[in-house]
């Protein structure tokens, strides 16, 4: 499915609207996901202090360093495109989507693991509000997410996102979510946050119904 067609709102599982590129909302029950905006960057800036998610993202948490990283994401020119999780209409964390390609580094790094070919998609996640964690909307979100990032590129044939090892709540909500374990090592990669032993994880485009007609 294009992004143009993703505007028509189509509904996924009768119950998610379809995502429209940087300006979405989808509901699954509870678990809504809708695009970052400006007013959400304080909120950002203290998901990214808080201990449970600065072990692992690694990024500056001071607000001038979280507007000049994620602004680009919000007026469209990083292609990088970012959404906030809420459950019952109240902010819990972020999501976000790219085409490795998009970014040389992380695409050699991925490359590199000998795991990734052909065009892939990757996901990035933390739930921020302390006390929202470990309650499953981690992998709800992830579960809804990639079937709405494989809608998004129909040109990518696999989603992939690489937690750190000692970071058993993350790779284990990718688990739970459907993700199979491709790899385990080092990643080349310069990003402070890939500073340790990573597993990669990813999940295959599903077969179209017409394909699993035909078998």
């Amino acid at each position: 499915m294009s992004a143009r067609d993703d505007r028509k709102g189509q509904k996924i599982a009768g119950v998610a609207a379809g995502v429209r590129g940087h300006n979405a909302d989808v509901t699954v029950n509870a678990l809504t996901v809708r695009p970052l905006a400006r007013d959400d960057l304080p909120r950002l800036s203290r998901w990214l202090a808080e201990p449970h998610v600065a072990q692992w993202w690694r990024d500056p948490s001071d607000l001038p360093s979280v507007e000049a990283s994620y602004l680009p994401c919000i007026d469209g020119t990083d292609p990088a495109e970012v959404f906030v999780i809420e459950v019952a209409a109240r902010a819990a964390g972020l999501i976000e989507r790219y085409l490795v390609a998009d970014d040389p580094e992380w695409h050699h790094a991925m490359r590199a693991t000998g795991a990734v070919t052909g065009c892939a998609a990757g996901i990035d996640y933390l739930i921020g509000e302390p006390g929202l964690t470990g309650r499953g909307y981690g992998t709800a979100a992830i579960s809804l997410f990639s079937a709405l990032t494989f809608r998004r590129y129909p040109q990518a044939d696999a989603i992939v996102a690489a937690p750190q090892q000692a970071n058993a709540g993350s790779w284990r909500a990718l688990q739970r979510a459907g993700y199979q374990r491709w790899w385990s090592g080092w990643l080349e990669s310069s990003d402070p946050s890939d500073a340790g032993p990573a597993y990669l994880y990813g999940m295959r485009r599903p077969p179209s119904p017409e394909r699993r007609a035909t078998r």
